[in-house]
């Protein structure tokens, strides 16, 4: 991967980008070679490029996701809000990609925050909330309900004992692409950037959000995909996809 900077305003951002990231600097051209994927800093937003890019990249913020309510995304009809449950306040999304779903939860009033782990996804995260603080109509539906950490789950949710969230969400990478938690464009980025899963390491993932959690822990799945872990408590299922719910603590026996 590499960061280019096409707004001049822009161009100290795009070597300091480049430097924490640890990406390369591309200081001119409008080719992209074959297989790379170029982070774009034009004058009012970010965009993520590769080869097949001429005009336009996509857009890296929340202002494609379906925000509708009633049988928009937003409704608490919808499979992600039952799995999270109304007596939830606060979640952490421990595996949050790009932050769809951390963004829809918290446009429907949960206290949401996102842990992203691999430096780049996390940089595009941080630069979608960004934009979404200047959008009016997107700032006024998040507030400040949507906070994003760069780290490594396990540690960040181990730092939480003593002020747990109600829920963690769970949603790991690479299930089969038809089946993928995340609109086809931005799976195949995150397909593209990040390595798989370890199978264990998902499973300490998930024997961790079970110790911190209040309430429960939500595993998104493919809906034809085996749960990611047995004795599910109940599920809620869309069109492609399914929500486990694993209750935890005093509520398992409610």
């Amino acid at each position: 991967m590499t960061v280019q900077s096409r707004c001049p305003d822009r161009d100290d951002e795009a070597v300091s980008l480049a430097s924490r990231i640890g990406l390369t600097l591309v200081t001119d051209g409008d080719v992209i070679p074959e297989g790379e994927m170029r982070i774009i800093l034009l004058s009012d937003r970010m965009e993520l490029w590769d080869q097949f890019s001429r005009r336009k990249g996509m857009r890296i913020d929340f202002e494609g996701i379906d925000r509708r309510v009633g049988n928009g995304s937003l409704s608490h009809k919808q499979p992600l809000a039952k799995a999270i449950g109304r007596s939830s306040e606060t979640v952490v999304d421990a595996t949050a990609g790009l932050g769809h779903d951390s963004f829809l939860m918290a446009c429907m009033g949960w206290h949401v925050q996102a842990i992203e782990r691999h430096p780049v996804i996390s940089t595009l995260l941080i630069e979608s909330v960004r934009a979404a603080m200047d959008h009016p109509e997107i700032s006024t539906a998040i507030e400040d309900r949507l906070i994003v950490h760069e780290g490594d789950a396990l540690k960040i949710l181990a730092g939480m004992e003593s002020d747990p969230p109600d829920v963690v969400y769970l949603d790991p990478m690479f299930q089969d692409v038809h089946g993928s938690a995340l609109p086809r464009k931005p799976a195949q980025v995150l397909r593209r950037i990040v390595s798989p899963d370890d199978p264990e390491e998902e499973r300490r993932l998930f024997e961790s959000s079970m110790k911190i959690a209040r309430q429960r822990v939500v595993v998104k799945r493919s809906d034809k995909a085996a749960p990611l872990v047995e004795d599910v408590d109940t599920s809620f299922h869309g069109k492609i996809v399914r929500y486990d719910v694993y209750l935890t603590g005093k509520n398992k026996h409610e």
